[in-house]
């Protein structure tokens, strides 16, 4: 992500050179596939739709960018959320034992970090409106802050990426976090209780 906003002068000025149907259609396309292609970001194809604010500051008219992008994003996780599904399916008619386990229970923050992950969200067997409500949820703020910074930044988007791969990298490492946390805390918890249970009765006791 950094090493392609690095580039972004350079891609904004060829994408400034196509009507902007044909421009539009590359980040549409680019969108899609930045998507689909980075299963462990979070709330990935951020790099796209920044150029596509960028194109949208450099003069092209905002509905006729802004709108298809969206549209693009959309359609992005689905695809990504049912790729991920596909693939988590075929190991499954690979491996039948893996299936024995089921899949993992989520709490509520442990659902909402897997669902900013459509791939993992699709591989991990998360129902499908699940899914679909909670990154709908997430991602519009999240295109509205990611087109309006592109917007406001067409000159300087080597700037953006290198911010945006850091804050993409941190974000990253705290979904993960995240989700060991949450899959493997309450099951720490309870085995402490286990431990501690009968010294803090008998602590409790000897205090009454």
């Amino acid at each position: 992500m950094t090493h392609v906003l690095g580039s972004g002068p350079a891609l904004l000025s060829a994408l400034g050179a196509l009507p902007t149907v044909m421009a539009v259609g590359v980040l549409c396309a680019a969108v899609i596939v930045e998507i689909v292609a980075v299963p462990a970001v979070l709330l990935p194809g951020g790099t796209m739709t920044l150029l596509a604010g960028a194109l949208i500051g450099a003069g092209r008219p905002a509905l006729a960018v802004a709108l298809p992008v969206v549209a693009a994003v959309v359609a992005g996780d689905q695809a990504a959320y049912f790729s991920g599904a596909a693939v988590t399916s075929w190991w499954h008619r690979r491996r039948p034992a893996a299936m024995k386990a089921g899949p993992a229970r989520r709490g509520r923050a442990a659902a909402w970090l897997t669902a900013a992950m459509p791939s993992l969200a699709g591989g991990a067997g998360m129902r499908y409106r699940s899914f679909a409500v909670r990154v709908l949820v997430m991602r519009v703020p999240w295109l509205v802050a990611a087109l309006s910074a592109g917007a406001l930044a067409a000159r300087s988007l080597a700037g953006i990426g290198h911010v945006a791969g850091i804050v993409g990298i941190a974000a990253s490492a705290v979904v993960v976090t995240g989700l060991l946390a949450a899959r493997h805390g309450p099951a720490v918890l309870r085995a402490r209780r286990r431990r501690n249970g009968p010294g803090q009765r008998s602590l409790s006791s000897t205090l009454l």
